[in-house]
């Protein structure tokens, strides 16, 4: 029989391990949302935000403040919000303190869109051009500025998000703390997904854009699905993701385009205005430069993403003389869908590390 002295030693010992533990682990946070709207500087947009944050959390601060920016086919919720078991970024960085804020770009998501979204797509020339959303991002970050009375906050973009995040930056560096530049193209010449010989191309005029491609495409389940499942090069896609995660991903996704279902198969629609410009930078034309950023900035990607290709990122780290701090991390065995991935732990920890340095 054990002795009385023994069961009070394993009692200290269990204490001391809960006292260790993460606190998201002993009890979760209740988290608290608001979704709202907002103006855009333009007359007549209207631009969808989504706060969350833990339950009577009243500190804010220019350390603990972030601005989730999407890429260029969905919106801002199912990106960085996933509703499905642990797959939503936005609620692990609030179980560590941080309060966190994403919005639709104009013709995204809950946003407004204008009159070329709601006719044939050939009709028009591509909508949501990046010298326009860096305006949207503007009135997201002069909001939660004003609202928190901080003078910066911190910016995480996606892909086309951390392209037009880069931009903002680089032309308001005062107003943030640090930038995330998740799989990020820049201006690899010989992209050949976004570049020379892709469907991006004039046939006829090798240096013009398709405008053929008209104001927006559609994007499907499939569509995205096989791209997924293009960037994992092995045979079994489940061993860099969970089963289930497509599907929840999708639904989420459709959801946030109230024509979605009118089209067989289901589709949203998403600008081709990043098309556009992403085509310029990937054919010698960049429309910014990261040597006007003048924020610590971390640059990360998956090992085998295809948006963001090494010489994207080789080019922004040279570019970024004036960044006081950069860093360049690699997510190995990863894609362009890290966060949906089993890797996305190791993602969000390097980032929150570079958040906390």
């Amino acid at each position: 029989m054990r002795s009385a002295r023994f069961w009070q030693c394993v009692a200290l010992w269990l204490f001391s391990l809960l006292l260790a533990a993460p606190a998201a682990v002993v009890a979760q946070t209740k988290i608290v949302k608001q979704d709202y709207h907002i103006d855009g500087i333009d007359p007549g947009i209207r631009l969808f935000v989504r706060q969350k944050m833990a339950a009577g959390n009243t500190r804010f601060t220019e350390d603990n403040i972030v601005l989730f920016i999407h890429g260029a086919t969905f919106p801002s919720t199912p990106d960085f919000d996933l509703q499905y078991k642990d797959y939503s970024w936005a609620d692990w960085m609030i179980e560590r303190g941080y309060v966190v804020y994403m919005f639709d770009k104009r013709n995204y998501g809950f946003s407004s869109r204008e009159k070329a979204m709601d006719e044939p797509a050939a009709g028009n020339k591509p909508v949501s051009r990046s010298y326009l959303v860096i305006r949207d991002i503007g009135a997201a970050v002069d909001h939660i500025r004003t609202k928190h009375k901080v003078g910066k906050i911190t910016l995480i973009g996606w892909s086309w998000g951390a392209m037009t995040a880069g931009y903002y930056t680089s032309l308001n560096s005062e107003k943030v703390k640090k930038l995330v530049m998740y799989a990020p193209a820049y201006a690899f010449p010989l992209h050949t997904n976004l570049g020379p010989g892709s469907g991006l191309q004039n046939k006829r005029k090798p240096y013009e854009f398709n405008y053929g491609l008209g104001a927006y495409r559609l994007g499907s389940k499939a569509a995205n699905d096989g791209r997924w499942d293009g960037e994992i090069p092995v045979a079994d896609k489940n061993s860099y993701r969970e089963e289930g995660v497509r599907d929840a991903f999708a639904n989420e996704a459709l959801a946030t385009d109230p024509t979605s279902n009118t089209r067989n198969p289901p589709s949203l629609r998403a600008p081709n205005g990043v098309l556009e410009d992403t085509f310029m930078q990937a054919t010698g034309r960049r429309i910014w430069n990261a040597s006007s950023i003048y924020v610590p900035t971390l640059v990360i990607a998956g090992e085998y993403d295809t948006w963001s290709y090494p010489e994207d990122r080789e080019g922004l780290m040279r570019d970024l003389t004036n960044a006081p701090v950069k860093k360049h991390v690699l997510i190995k065995d990863a894609t362009h869908f890290v966060l949906f991935e089993k890797q996305r732990f190791e993602f969000f920890n390097e980032i929150l590390k570079f958040l906390k340095d």
